[in-house]
This record gives structure tokens, sequence and C-alpha cells, in this order.
């Protein structure tokens, strides 16, 4: 039996067709294209996460501060410089700063990860040293893109920090 000469074995170059190349690209283009949203998703919450863990330890650091200090310590939202914000808008970064006769000392300044926003039902957060107390508050952390789902950290009267699930109602406050 005479085999077509096109299903002939080549002899003289080992690799693959143009037909064959098209086609793995074509399975690694849906592939891909299945993953991606998946990727942009875990990637948004990591941030989310690693922002709401990082905001959590700048708490414990102003209420720890103003307890050793004998001195109010500020958790303040703000801008990328380090300016305390006066309004209830999103903020890219957060400040920790201890007070006396007027003057500031700076304990921490954080800017957010990258898409990343800070909603808060008050712009500057007070713990007091001598009663142990604090400004209450809830701090939502939001992914700009809304890929990801909300933290909120609750901090309460007596300067305990807390977290939660966030609302996507807060985020767009």
């Amino acid at each position: 039996m005479n085999a077509l000469p096109y299903m002939r074995k080549r002899k003289c170059c080992g690799g693959i067709t143009l037909l064959e190349l098209c086609f793995a690209l074509a399975i690694l283009g849906v592939l891909a294209g299945l993953a991606i949203p998946s990727l942009r998703s875990a990637r948004g919450s990591g941030a989310v996460h690693a922002a709401a863990f990082e905001l959590l330890a700048g708490l414990q650091q102003a209420r720890a501060s103003s307890i050793v200090e004998a001195r109010p310590g500020v958790l303040c939202l703000s801008d990328a410089a380090g300016i305390c914000l006066r309004g209830g808008g999103p903020a890219r970064a957060w400040r920790v700063y201890l007070e006396k006769d007027g003057q500031e000392t700076t304990l921490a300044l954080r800017p957010l990860p990258a898409g990343i926003e800070l909603h808060a039902s008050r712009p500057r957060l007070t713990f007091w040293p001598h009663s142990l107390a604090a400004s209450t508050a809830t701090l939502t952390i939001c992914d700009s893109q809304g890929v990801a789902r909300p933290r909120a950290i609750i901090l309460s009267q007596a300067g305990r920090a807390r977290l939660g699930n966030g609302t996507p109602e807060r985020c767009r406050a």
C-alpha cells in the first residue's frame, strides 16, 4: 500500500506546522481570557486585605503610643503628602501622630496601594491616653474599580478595633 504523499512522515525536519501553531495560540488565548478576570479579582482582594491589616496596625500604633506617651494620638485620613483631609471624601493615605501643646510628632505616614481608597465616618480619629477612649468610627477600605469586596474596620469607644465586612454603598459615599 502506498501512502499518499502528504501523509508520509517528514524525514528532514522536526517541528510543528503553521496550522498546529495557530490552534495552540487560539487555545492559549481562550484560557488567558478566562483567567484574567479571576486574576484581577484576586489582585484587588489582596490589596484590600493588605491595606486593611496595615491600617489596623496603624490604629494600634496610635492607641499604644497615646497610652505610653500620655498624649493624645491621632490617625487622620490624608493625601500623599501627609496633610490631613478635612472632609469625608476618599483618602489615598493615612497618617498617625501624637499631639502635645499644638505640636504634632508624626509616627507613621502610609500611602494606600494603587486603586485602593479609604472612606471613613470621620476624617480624624483621636485616642485619649487617660481614659483609654477613642473616637468611634468605621473605616471602609475600597477597591476603586469595584472588583474586590470592601473591608471595614470598626473602632469602639474603648479604642479597640475589629475587622468586618464593608458595604459597597460606603465606597460610593
